[in-house]
């Protein structure tokens, strides 16, 4: 088990493990200690098939019985955070820029892994309750994750369980998954719930053997122990090399990223150090506009995690343009607007590019926190041909997207987005520029935790007169991101809707077809104990699911997956910062732009010459599309 040392073996308690943490994962850690930051979330509303005939599936016990066995098949899920010497974790006290570069901890944070904690119920581990409806139940996201932190380095993972109160609805459950970010991310979230789920439509009847704690720690190992091969060979002084130049190439490019300007908000000096009042804006497509258009981003040759962001960037241009003809923006501000690119970022999966074989046999799905940030830059705002008109023609109060953006400057700034996407992820120092980049985020993210922190312990918190709180122009502030975006794909392929999964599914922990996101069981699997008719009918269907996310401060994410041939799309979003209706507003014009450059057929012109006023970063090359997952 490289990375896991054995500390500790009790007679009646089994034994202890530790490692320590990755530098992405400390990333995380400390994001969670800012008030549960980028803490995640998983809904899921079940609903049992053949009614109160198997009603015991959905009884506290069963509940219990099936948490405890996916617990074991993922350590992290169980495991808790504790110094080196496994002591509490103790901050250093430094509070200044330029403190020592590390973990922040006096002691390397580890996570500590107990036999014993596997097969009992750990206090507030599973909170049971009740609601009046699915409605509520989705409500209570929003409620957990601005309330209290209920998480804590002593408990990294929590289940919500409501029934609800109707008799009618009786045959319903809902249930929500809370997890620290260090230990999960949205393919880790997947991976757990359907195997839960699996085990809770199982009943008490066959499950498939649980594999030893220490193959599964073996999975979990860093991540940057789980590069490829060719990486993992080089000398310690060479790799100490790359990750110096990684640094400075980081550094270098943050030097250069300068401007931008994002969403009508409300930003202060305070903002990066005020825990974010999380909230959430849904919306979606039907299964026919969805179809449509998957067919129209084939028919072009592009993804649609890279046109999402190009979609997202003409989408702002309508909210800020229909607010600058009412007046609501200034001259002065909308001249400044007008010139400022599109910064931005969103998380993708590093999963794919770490070793191929660890990948195949499950690491795509394995139960712990495997991402990175990609940045992107997009050029100044998409006007079009609006500038030019006397006497501009409005749809809802701004210019129409044909106005704004033709179809064909979409596709060039789409072409953009992948160029950027491929200069990413063929450097040769890519693996090097990401830890740059988490190392940084590190004490950027610890120095506005201790402040978060110091303000909270403090009695005297009124802000008047505080020149911190005084609202800051957009030109006011160096560099602005203007939004985080990403793509997580195809929910299907990792979550079916019927349980348990029948041995002729690939997913299913009977199947002996290899797939890498089937983690948590043996391969070879073991055969089933029974493999009559009623073993393989299903008993528990998944009516709806979603996710939710802590924000961090002033972060507006939009996101989206397809869930049953529907495309869905999220923002999560900071309510301090932001208003709802602005929110709504921009979610709305995405859904639009969607559907009129991707909802439709149009004609393209491949050879139509680049914009000439700014333009993407990046060269062309060999490389894989931006997959980008929470």
């Amino acid at each position: 088990m490289p990375g896991w040392t054995l500390v500790d073996t009790h007679p009646t308690q089994g034994r202890t493990f530790q490692r320590p943490l990755d530098v992405l994962e400390v990333w995380l850690l400390w994001d969670g200690l800012f008030n549960g930051a980028l803490d995640c979330l998983q809904y899921c509303e079940l609903r049992l098939l053949n009614g109160s005939q198997d009603a015991h599936l959905f009884s506290d016990a069963n509940i219990v019985k099936a948490w405890l066995s996916a617990k074991w098949r993922f350590p992290l899920a169980g495991a808790t955070v504790r110094g080196a010497d496994r002591g509490p974790l103790r901050f250093k006290t430094a509070t200044d820029s330029n403190a020592e570069n590390g973990t922040g901890f006096e002691s390397d944070p580890h996570f500590v892994v107990r036999e014993h904690d596997f097969t009992v119920l750990r206090p507030r581990e599973i909170v049971f309750g009740s609601v009046v409806s699915a409605e509520e139940a989705q409500q209570r996201m929003t409620v957990i994750l601005n309330d209290r932190r209920p998480l804590s380095e002593e408990l990294l993972m929590q289940l919500y369980v409501f029934r609800e109160t109707k008799p009618q609805r009786m045959d319903i459950l809902h249930f929500i998954t809370l997890s620290a970010h260090c230990v999960t991310d949205r393919a880790a979230m997947n991976t757990f719930a359907r195997c839960f789920i699996d085990t809770l439509a199982r009943g008490g009847g066959s499950e498939p053997t649980q594999i030893s704690l220490e193959d599964r720690l073996a999975m979990v190992t860093p991540l940057m122990d789980r590069e490829q091969k060719y990486l993992r060979s080089l000398s310690p002084a060479i790799r100490r090399w790359r990750r110096a130049v990684g640094m400075v190439i980081f550094q270098l490019r943050m030097a250069k990223t300068q401007g931008g300007h994002t969403l009508p908000c409300r930003l202060t000096r305070s903002t990066p150090h005020v825990a974010a009042k999380s909230d959430r804006v849904y919306t979606s497509l039907t299964r026919t506009q969805t179809a449509a258009v998957i067919a129209n981003c084939r028919l072009h040759d592009i993804t649609f995690g890279n046109a999402f962001i190009a979609l997202a960037q003409v989408a702002m241009t309508r909210v800020l343009y229909r607010r600058y003809l009412r007046g609501d923006i200034s001259e002065e501000e909308w001249a400044y607007r007008k010139t400022q690119p599109c910064i931005g970022g969103g998380p993708f999966s590093l999963r794919p590019y770490l070793d191929t074989a660890w990948f195949q046999s499950g690491g795509g799905g394995e139960h712990m926190m495997s991402i990175g940030i990609f940045p992107f830059q997009l050029p100044f705002m998409t006007l079009g041909e609006t500038t030019k008109q006397h006497q501009r023609v409005l749809s809802s109060g701004a210019p129409p997207f044909p106005d704004l953006l033709t179809f064909n400057r979409f596709l060039h700034r789409t072409g953009l987005v992948k160029r950027q996407v491929t200069a990413f992820f063929n450097h040769p120092l890519f693996f090097d520029i990401v830890r740059a980049t988490c190392q940084a985020d590190i004490e950027q993210t610890r120095l506005d935790t201790l402040r978060w922190m110091k303000h909270v312990e403090t009695t005297n918190s009124d802000a008047h007169g505080n020149s911190d709180y005084e609202p800051l122009a957009v030109s006011d502030i160096p560099m602005v991101w203007a939004f985080m975006a990403s793509s997580a794909g195809n929910m299907d392929l990792a979550l079916p809707t019927e349980f348990p999964i029948p041995p002729t599914h690939p997913l299913s922990p009977y199947s002996s077809v290899p797939h890498p996101v089937k983690a948590g069981y043996s391969a070879p699997p073991s055969p089933p104990v029974s493999t009559s008719e009623a073993e393989m009918t299903p008993k528990v269907m998944v009516e709806n699911s979603g996710i939710h996310m802590h924000a961090r401060p002033a972060e507006h994410y939009l996101t989206a997956d397809s869930i049953s041939g529907r495309l869905n799309m999220y923002v999560i979003y900071d309510r301090n910062v932001f208003e709802e209706v602005v929110v709504r507003e921009w979610l709305d014009e995405v859904r639009e732009a969607v559907l009129w450059y991707l909802g439709q057929t149009h004609r393209s012109n491949r050879a139509q010459q680049p914009e000439r006023r700014g333009g993407g970063h990046g060269h062309v090359g060999r490389g894989k599309s931006l997959q980008a997952k929470l």
